[in-house]
């Protein structure tokens, strides 16, 4: 198993609000479906902000497209929505 700090994202709007198409993480982009893969293999994603990590786990939009979604703690500061957009 091997962890992996998400530091930027790809997203676009859809008719439910919006949703992560690819993650950064460091050099590499790294599509949603390949994260999904991984998690698959016990990998493990997360966001960081001052220390204080957030885990990403599969989410389901609403409009059907399989996404990513940061788990909930105290602080928005590591919410994959905060974190810098790629392009």
């Amino acid at each position: 198993m091997t962890e992996y700090e998400i530091v930027c994202t790809v997203q676009t709007g859809c008719t439910a609000g919006g949703h992560i198409l690819a993650v950064g993480r460091g050099d590499d982009l790294v599509r949603v479906d390949d994260v999904y893969a991984s998690m698959d293999d016990g990998d493990r994603y997360f966001t960081d902000a001052d220390g204080r990590k957030a885990y990403v786990r599969k989410w389901a939009c609403s409009c059907g497209v399989g996404t990513l979604k940061s788990e909930a703690d105290a602080t928005l500061r590591n919410n994959l929505d905060s974190l810098p957009l790629v392009g």
